[in-house]
């Protein structure tokens, strides 16, 4: 028989004991066979390119975390977080830490065209509060003047909430607040905090309520019928702004700033211009202030004239027409058959943007403009409260006006005023008034101007302020309950808002 065939080659001959195994001494007398040591072996390991392309996409990747380029969820939490202790005392004022006035900004003096010198006081945060209503058109451009404010980011909290809409302006309100807290065109610059609610304050039926609660939104033609809709709309934006106040109000935030979502022009320091008011630093209003409010106003390229009809003073007539009420009437601003006799600010809007306003700022007027080229001013048959009455016709236009009424378009409010009650009153009304109106009514009695002046203030002077000045010095703390008007400090709103 054949002998079988091997599979494979010869095996290879041993090697010799005498090169594997060391010597005496513990060394290889074959350096080839010797193993690697442990640097080398590390050395030969960091050097792979596995290694390095696994190295270059770990770094690849905690950058684009770091940059906010990707997310560590899909979805974000946007309510809840870890644990956490929040203490303040309002003994004392917030001063963590002494924040400069100039990071905020110049503010140019609107008479001379110079800087104004830079606040005494730290800055503090600001909340800025929006009630929106089906405003995907107006919502873009309502964040986008938001963050032309040139008041420090990290201390402005921004707080919307949408009600009774359909147009998805919920939707979209997050979506610019995801790419601002999120995003990477906003990176190093977020804001303190952005807050987006939704609450619906619309009936389920469409009964008619006393309180005209009935009301859906729709356009209505007859003037009389727009006027009840008028008050059954003041109504449930009077819920919203309560509730978003409640909602919004952190306990590090120290001013309130009221606008509307259809503003479409603004100055960018108006945050602090607004403070320099009512803490008393502006020559003209040293007693300070609870509420602030610019004039709203709208303008064309060749023509302004007045929007925010509710920022308003008592006159002898409207406290007269009062006395005539009963408690369930509501009185509102703005419709000839239904005449209130009130002095607006809106009354001290000029007509031409051109020639009117000052050459410095085109949201001031002229510090020339001599109330007698005013087109609305005087207003006939009323009798102008107090010094109003007795400015000349050729003198200029005052620079700030004490104020019985305040409207919502723009409005700065002491963070103290809402804790310590002063909400927008729905229904009943408060003093024939409700929303802002009514909030001014309360502020009033709240904060010890409970009476509405006979005949009014009028100017810009020191007020008897009805109670004892609050706790703490300085500060502008002597305004308490105080309406202050700007009349020649202007916001713009949209002219068909």
């Amino acid at each position: 028989m054949f002998a079988p065939k091997r599979r494979g080659g010869p095996p290879p001959p041993p090697l010799p004991t005498s090169r594997l195994s060391p010597d005496a001494d513990g060394l290889y007398k074959d350096k080839d066979w010797r193993p690697r040591s442990l640097r080398l072996r590390i050395k030969h390991t960091c050097t792979r390119p596995s290694t390095l392309a696994a190295l270059f996409l770990a770094v690849f990747a905690l950058a684009a975390w770091a940059l906010g380029l990707v997310s560590s969820s899909s979805t974000r939490q946007r309510l809840g977080g870890g644990p956490r202790v929040i203490a303040r005392t309002w003994s004392h004022p917030l001063d963590p830490v002494n924040i400069a006035p100039a990071l905020a900004g110049p503010l140019i003096d609107d008479r001379t065209g110079l800087l104004l010198p830079s606040s005494s006081h730290p800055l503090q945060a600001v909340v800025i509060l929006c009630p929106m209503r089906n405003a995907i058109e107006h919502i873009w451009h309502f964040f986008h003047l938001v963050d032309s404010l040139s008041y420090p980011r990290h201390l402005v909290h921004l707080a919307v909430l949408v009600s009774d809409s359909h147009d998805g302006t919920y939707a979209r309100a997050l979506e610019l607040a995801d790419e601002r807290q999120y995003g990477p065109k906003f990176a190093g610059n977020r804001y303190a905090r952005i807050s987006v609610f939704e609450k619906d304050f619309a009936p389920a039926d469409d009964d008619e309520h006393a309180d005209g609660g009935s009301y859906a939104g729709h356009n209505v033609g007859a003037e009389r019928h727009a006027y009840d809709a008028q008050v059954a709309r003041r109504v449930r934006l009077a819920k919203s702004r309560s509730w978003l106040v409640s909602a919004a109000l952190a306990p590090e935030v120290d001013w309130a700033l009221w606008l509307d979502v259809d503003v479409v022009d603004l100055e960018p320091g108006l945050v602090q211009r607004l403070v320099r008011f009512a803490e008393g630093e502006d020559e003209d209003a040293r007693e300070g202030a609870d509420v602030v409010v610019p004039n709203c106003v709208w303008k064309t390229y060749n023509e302004m004239g007045a929007y925010d009809r509710n920022n308003w003073i008592e006159t002898p007539e409207s406290l007269a027409l009062q006395e005539t009420l009963s408690p369930l009437d509501v009185l509102i601003e703005g419709y000839p058959s239904h005449p209130t006799h009130r002095l607006n600010l809106a009354s001290l809007v000029p007509t031409s943007p051109t020639s009117d306003l000052s050459p410095h700022s085109r949201f001031h007027i002229s510090p020339h403009l001599p109330l007698s080229s005013l087109a609305s001013f005087p207003p006939p048959g009323l009798t102008l409260p107090g010094p109003l009455g007795a400015l000349a016709p050729s003198g200029p236009v005052p620079r700030v006006l004490d104020l019985d009424g305040t409207g919502g378009c723009a409005a700065l409010v002491r963070a103290e005023v809402h804790r310590e009650g002063a909400v927008f009153p729905a229904w009943p009304p408060v003093r024939n008034q409700v929303e802002t109106e009514g909030f001014a009514r309360v502020v009033q009695g709240l904060r010890g101007r409970g009476g509405a002046r006979a005949g009014g203030d009028g100017g810009g002077g020191e007020a008897e302020a009805g109670g004892a000045e609050r706790e703490g010095k300085g500060r502008g703390r002597r305004g308490r309950g105080r309406l202050l008007g700007l009349p020649g400090y202007y916001v713009y709103h949209g002219l068909y808002g």
